[in-house]
């Protein structure tokens, strides 16, 4: 690895570089205006279809930014997730010139000039410019079902886009409405306007992600997609979920979620007992990235989220021990009795989740031991098994399985927490216990009265679920809860760089706009409008601090 991996200068268009659209020219090459191109649109909707393909290709394009000189962790929507879980508390890995993830760790990824938080903006922005290519060519008054279909999908992307943003470059919604974000950009903006494009504050930046889903679910009533990458009503529902919860809109978060179900199943005892997570089939997966084997060749295997989270294939996770693994804080939280233990090796490096692999012929718990050269070392204490190799092949170097962005387990916690945040408590409680009981462990029982308590109680379950699929750092957030990694008496896993606690309103938090944006944008000020707040954690920071969940 070059020793200049996380940080990086980056000459780039790609944030909201123009994207690639079949409707920039006519068959005889001649070139469309944007009148022509809602002419076009309005007889011949199919013409805007491989731009709606793109919203999908964008979560899952490997190498983005920098095929010329390539990060290994530069693979789109995966690698923003597990730079989110990095920011966390659960997730540990070593401080390793190989761990290409290792400034969401130390948390130097709150620096202008990285190349990390300069991947999620571009994505956001990338994810946003073919959203908005799309609704340009959409007439507002529009009849045909197809355009809908299409708009449909295109306003939950910009949503998406703006929401992901959002959560990162500003504190959580709520009493902090009037803080600013990131700029907005919609089709219809002024074109000199980018250059002078402020910082909306959180209210009007969230004010549009809800109008945007609002319409999109009008739009999507009856479209049945193709795939599971493609965005539908469900997907839809999910997203405003998501943001209602922010927003602490309970009812609404709690109708949401359930609305983001239906149709879909849970994943069921049987199915959490073997390594998962890979495949778009699962019954409760409401909307994925999809990978296609043919593009993921043995070369790009470490530029995946495979190679740097799945513990059972080639890459660096394997080959260099960079395996991601629970903070035994967490771990211990979670019941003998409860399946999900076994997602996780234990100090004794066991777990029954082996039993269902075989690696060359060794299965079971020798697998933890097995040492390969220039392919696996032993694994270590709390090594998460969670995540099953592309096929269940143990020791592939096609690193193509799909990635999960939404499923119905999240949204049932949606719904838990709502419930009781809402003022329903026992409602709440009986859909958690319903939950975990049928499908997690049937010896739990929820003895909770109040609604704090209760939302806790949901975070410990989602850090549990949810490990590694990308929501730690924005859950942080959203519930104002502080970071922490070291106990009272100053014991943590993780490696000593990292062994601090961040409080709740620390502004080093916040994620910095990178400096191509400020360079190029007259109206954000790279000192004054920057989040140049908070200072650079170091060991020991933060000590005594709680988080009124795992560690009190």
């Amino acid at each position: 690895m070059k020793t200049y991996n996380k940080i990086w200068i980056f000459a780039l268009g790609a944030g909201i570089a123009a994207s690639c659209t079949d409707l920039d020219t006519f068959p005889e090459s001649g070139i469309v205006t944007e009148q022509q191109k809602t002419e076009v649109v309005e007889t011949n909707p199919e013409r805007l279809q491989a731009d709606v393909n793109s919203l999908s290709t964008i979560f899952t394009d490997l190498l983005p930014n920098s095929a010329s000189d390539p990060f290994h962790n530069d693979f789109s929507y995966p690698a923003v997730c597990i730079q989110c879980d990095a920011n966390g508390a659960d997730m540990i890995s070593d401080n390793s010139g190989y761990e290409w993830f290792s400034v969401g760790f130390e948390y130097s990824d709150r620096n202008a000039n990285y190349a990390v938080p300069l991947f999620t903006w571009n994505f956001c922005y990338k994810l946003n410019k073919a959203a908005n290519d799309i609704l340009a060519t959409i007439p507002a008054d529009t009849e045909v079902e197809e355009l809908k279909y299409y708009r449909g999908q295109a306003l939950v992307a910009r949503a998406f886009a703006h929401f992901t943003l959002a959560q990162r470059f500003q504190f959580t919604y709520k009493g902090n409405e009037d803080k600013p974000t990131v700029p907005i950009v919609t089709w219809d903006m002024p074109a000199e306007s980018t250059n002078a494009n402020p910082r909306a504050t959180n209210a009007e930046i969230y004010k549009l992600i809800y109008d945007d889903l609002t319409q999109a679910i009008a739009d999507l009533e009856g479209f049945q997609r193709p795939n599971k990458s493609a965005i539908d009503r469900n997907v839809a529902y999910g997203v405003r979920a998501r943001v209602n919860l922010v927003m602490n809109n309970w009812n609404e978060a709690a109708t949401d979620a359930a609305a983001a179900m239906e149709g879909y199943g849970l994943l069921t005892l049987q199915d959490v007992s073997v390594p998962g997570f890979n495949s778009a089939n699962a019954s409760s997966w409401i909307w994925a990235g999809l990978y296609d084997a043919g593009t993921i060749t043995a070369n790009y295997r470490n530029i995946t989220w495979p190679g740097h989270l799945c513990s059972f294939n080639m890459g660096y996770t394997c080959s260099q021990a960079l395996y991601k693994r629970i903070n035994s804080f967490t771990y211990d939280k979670i019941p003998a009795t409860d399946v999900r233990k076994g997602w996780w090796v234990d100090s004794s490096l066991e777990s029954p989740l082996l039993d269902a692999m075989n690696w060359g012929g060794v299965t079971g718990s020798a697998i933890s031991s097995l040492d390969i050269s220039n392919v696996k070392k032993p694994f270590v204490p709390y090594t998460n098994v969670k995540f099953a190799p592309y096929q269940n092949n143990c020791g592939t170097n096609v690193n193509a399985s799909d990635w999960c962005i939404m499923r119905a387990e999240e949204m049932v916690l949606i719904q838990a927490e709502a419930t009781a945040m809402g003022g329903n408590v026992n409602g709440a409680k009986t859909i958690l216990e319903n939950w975990v009981k049928t499908y997690r462990n049937p010896e739990y029982v929820c003895n909770i009265s109040s609604a704090e308590a209760f939302q806790n109680e949901v975070w410990l379950q989602r850090r549990i679920e949810l490990w590694g699929e990308g929501h730690a750092y924005t859950d942080i957030m959203r519930l104002k809860k502080n970071v922490v990694r070291c106990d009272k008496n100053g014991q943590s896993d993780y490696p000593d760089a990292w062994a601090f606690n961040i409080a709740a309103t620390d502004g080093i938090l916040l994620y910095r706009i990178p400096q191509r944006e400020t360079n190029a944008n007259g109206a954000i000020d790279p000192v004054k409008d920057n989040n140049n707040e908070g200072q650079f954690p170091v060991h020991g920071d933060g000590a005594g601090l709680t988080d009124g969940c795992v560690i009190l």
